[in-house]
Parts: C-alpha cells; structure tokens; sequence
C-alpha cells in the first residue's frame, strides 16, 4: 500500500461525485485570471533552466515584495476568486473534509525525522 499520494490523485479525489452535466456561470474576467495565474506556474515550472537553484523558486512564489509574487497571486486566485465560482453545496464539502480530501497525504508532509 502507497504511503502518500500523487498530485493527480489528490486532485481527482472526489470529482467522481459530481455530476459530469452539472455547470456552473462565472465571471469571465475572474476566470480568465485564474487560467492566466496557472499559465504563469506552467511557464515556469515547465523548464527547469527557470529555477535552477531553490532561491531561484523562492524568489518566484514570494519575492521582496510579497504582493507581486506568484504566491500571493495563486493564493488571490484559489482563495478569492475561485472560491467565488464554486456552488455553496461543494464549498461546505471542503469543509468536512472528506469527499474531496484524499486519504493519504502528499509526500511534501513527510516528517522531517524520518528523511
């Protein structure tokens, strides 16, 4: 049995219960905003020569002024302006915790002890 889980599983967890018909209306602004904010993560997390070195990575999600960093733009996107664009019903699934929270974690929680 798998110690943690991959990316993919954890974010196809639970989509199986939603209805492939079932759609939702959003702010075209908003979303384009969020399609522009995962092409930035793509553009550079596509080529390793744009982070060469881990300073290369921090200075990307969170540079100086934390405002203008990837970070604090993925974080506006999730938190603000996809959050808005999820029905209440899926939303307060997020809250229990369950349906759309796999099982086992992500190998980034490993505890630092046992590396």
């Amino acid at each position: 049995m798998n110690t943690y889980s991959t990316a993919r599983e954890r974010v196809e967890f639970g989509l199986e219960t939603i209805p492939e018909d079932r759609m939702v209306s959003v702010s075209l602004r908003d979303l384009m905003f969020v399609h522009q904010t995962l092409g930035e993560f793509v553009q550079f997390f596509h080529q390793r020569m744009h982070y060469p070195t881990l300073s290369d990575v921090e200075e990307f999600l969170s540079p100086e002024d934390h405002s203008s960093g990837a970070f604090r733009v993925l974080a506006d996107a999730y938190y603000k302006r996809m959050r808005e664009m999820i029905p209440s019903d899926i939303d307060a699934a997020f809250d229990d915790g369950i349906r759309f929270e796999h099982p086992l974690p992500p190998k980034y929680f490993r505890d630092p002890d046992k590396i």
